[in-house]
């Protein structure tokens, strides 16, 4: 039997098997069962609805002490990210010489965005920084990720 589960501390919700390790697969804490109130009748992995889904972030995840807000806010670019750095290594490069490549044209010509080129960028620009939560930038097609 399956379940939906939650992170109380980044606010991931997935799906596991009793017989998995109950550990966040993004920061490695603990999952917690979400409550059947939250459920759809017919199906113990969705919730009855998206409004219900929020109730329940709302009522059960942020309030928690645990919960940290830049890993709810980030986390869904940061798993992107470690897929697109998974695929890079699997394709082995597009031209098959292995090393990373940037996922959107394949270019090897990448070079990473340091902690001062983000910060600079979010003190000049803020919320609209197009540097936030990236680590590497594409030379070739100027993509980031």
């Amino acid at each position: 039997m399956s379940g939906l589960c939650y992170c109380k501390k980044c606010g991931r919700i997935v799906m596991k098997d009793p017989k998995e390790e109950w550990k966040c697969d993004y920061c490695r804490s603990a999952l917690s069962p979400v409550p059947d109130e939250f459920l759809d009748e017919k199906c113990d992995i969705a919730f009855k609805s998206d409004e219900v889904e929020e109730q329940f972030i709302n009522e059960y995840i942020k309030p928690s002490p645990e919960f940290d807000q830049y890993l709810f806010d980030h986390r869904d670019e940061d798993l992107a990210a470690r897929e697109a750095q998974l695929m890079a290594i699997i394709r082995g490069g597009r031209d098959g010489s292995g090393g990373p490549c940037c996922p959107s044209c394949g270019s090897k010509n990448i070079s990473g965005i340091g902690t001062i080129g983000r910060a600079v960028s979010v003190g000049l620009f803020g919320l609209a920084s197009s540097k936030i939560g990236k680590t590497h930038k594409c030379n070739s097609c100027g993509s980031m990720w």
